[in-house]
């Protein structure tokens, strides 16, 4: 996932991505991916608010408050929306996670291990990210060993 993100270049081989019929840059895919993993850390001194809008200024979008709202109560956050990030239990901070990878609304959503400490209502949250998503025509990578979110998928590949 990290060599598909762009964040790590392949030892062999080549990524490249498309859309519509435009070839994406490396350097300027970040604008077109959301991306969720349990090893992505936020500001641990910043709230979930404060992280997500710092995430829209680094895109150069406006830093719409409402927008914020409305993804962290789309990913059952809002009641800890000042609560520092660092302060939030592994489960929380994955939800925050995945409020990350959609408050730019991508084109491409990649997903590692997305319900990591997640309960039963977080892998409920995660099929409802994945099937939103596929009726906004959003392409959603999962890379998983768990059962329950490989069934989220329309293809499954086996990489060894």
């Amino acid at each position: 996932m990290k060599c598909i993100s762009g964040l790590l270049r392949p030892d062999t081989g080549i990524i490249s991505w498309k859309l519509t019929d435009t070839g994406l840059e490396n350097k300027n895919l970040y604008q077109y991916l959301g991306f969720a993993a349990p090893y992505i850390q936020f500001y641990s001194d910043l709230s979930c608010i404060e992280n997500l809008l710092l995430i829209l200024e680094l895109l150069g979008q406006a830093r719409d408050k409402n927008r914020v709202e409305a993804v962290l109560r789309k990913v059952g956050l809002h009641e800890k929306k000042h609560a520092w990030y660092g302060k939030l239990s592994s489960g929380q901070q994955q939800r925050l996670r995945l409020a990350g990878a959609l408050i730019k609304n991508p084109p491409f959503l990649l997903l590692d291990e997305p319900g990591t400490n997640l309960d039963v209502n977080g892998y409920e949250l995660v099929e409802k990210i994945v099937q939103s998503a596929s009726r906004n025509n959003t392409v959603v990578i999962i890379a998983s060993n768990d059962a329950t979110e490989l069934a989220l998928c329309e293809q499954v590949f086996s990489v060894k």
